[in-house]
């Protein structure tokens, strides 16, 4: 009996873990970004990303970000310089456009890749909104 209460706990103490190795995988974008798992962000995984992330946002599904889709990932005034045809809206070539220059700015050493470092560093922070 107190076997099998070893192995039910046991089990329990596994499952209830499963959740939080999920969630801590989930806050690592190098985890869900860098498909090839070569720990660094090339410029087709952030578009890969950014492709899926657009398609999230566009919560009414209009293929057109407006203000308050893109509230918590995109400042005002970020939004009307991204908005080159100033029509109050993204399209995913606005958006698209965006990402390339966030990740130019993020990558620090320009070697096309972008690190765990380069993603701490402000402009990372800034790229990873749109990821």
């Amino acid at each position: 009996m107190a076997q099998l209460f070893r192995r039910t706990a046991i089990g329990f103490a596994l499952a209830l873990s499963l959740p939080m190795v999920h969630a801590a995988q989930a806050a690592d974008p190098m985890t869900t970004i860098d498909t090839d798992r070569d720990n660094v962000i090339d410029i087709n995984e952030a578009r890969a990303a950014a492709a899926k992330k657009f398609v999230v946002l566009d919560t009414d599904k209009d293929a057109m970000l407006d203000h308050a889709e893109m509230k918590g990932h995109m400042a005002g005034p970020i939004f009307r310089v991204a908005d080159t045809d100033n029509d109050k809206l993204l399209d995913k070539g606005e958006y698209m456009a965006l990402v390339e220059k966030r990740f130019k700015a993020a990558d620090t050493d320009n070697d096309g890749k972008i690190d765990a470092q380069e993603l701490k560093t402000p402009a990372g922070k800034s790229l990873l909104a749109l990821l």
